[in-house]
């Protein structure tokens, strides 16, 4: 009965959490590092079997509270799980959730990250645009666009989940090859947009 009445008390606090980042969610950059947290705690302690059936539909009701998509919940949770081994809770809610995820994506890269981009990241005088420059050049990546996140999120049945996945192996491993030592979500691009040009180079044009 203690376990529950933990377990009830850990999803009153996200909740509470989700519906005051709602109110301040144009212009927050403190909140979702903590949000992350709490949403950290529940996943690994597995309190949400208390209320629901799947972590995904527990997702769900948070982000009606908090104004986010299950899947930018989701990063947050993760942003904070991969970047625990370097920085407390306190460091990554002063330096902001954009930096934060910003150090999670240079991960990616190095998985213990270099003095200069901790530091970096702990000054509030960086900019994130400075930070992105510095774990460039850092970590010698690649130039990379500003651009803004693009998300697809829908219902998928086993039959479905098994063909998307067999035509992601496909793309992942069609010339012009896609590279594994980037992030999960440059991977994903890159295999989005192989099946839009290889789309468009059979069909373009048909039905117009």
């Amino acid at each position: 009965m203690a376990q529950c009445l933990t377990g009830d008390e850990a999803l009153r606090k996200v909740e509470s959490q989700a519906r005051e980042m709602a109110t301040v969610e144009n212009e927050a950059e403190r909140g979702y590092a903590h949000l992350g947290w709490l949403l950290l705690e529940v996943a690994q302690m597995q309190y949400w079997r208390v209320r629901y059936n799947t972590f995904h539909d527990y997702l769900k009701v948070v982000s009606l509270h908090a104004k986010k998509t299950p899947s930018q919940l989701q990063r947050y949770l993760l942003t904070v799980r991969d970047l625990s081994d370097t920085f407390s809770s306190a460091q990554m809610e002063s330096m902001g959730i954009t930096k934060a995820m910003r150090l999670c994506q240079a991960k990616d890269y190095a998985i213990v990250l270099p003095a200069v981009v901790v530091n970096a990241a702990l000054d509030p005088k960086v900019t994130v645009k400075e930070l992105k420059g510095i774990i460039a050049v850092t970590l010698k990546l690649p130039a990379e666009d500003d651009g803004d996140w693009m998300e697809f999120e829908f219902l998928v049945s086993q039959e479905d989940r098994a063909l998307i996945q067999q035509a992601m192996d496909v793309a992942r491993h069609t010339e012009p090859l896609t590279k594994v030592n980037i992030s999960e979500s440059a991977q994903m691009k890159d295999i989005v947009v192989k099946w839009c040009m290889e789309f468009l180079g059979s069909h373009s044009g048909d039905g117009l």
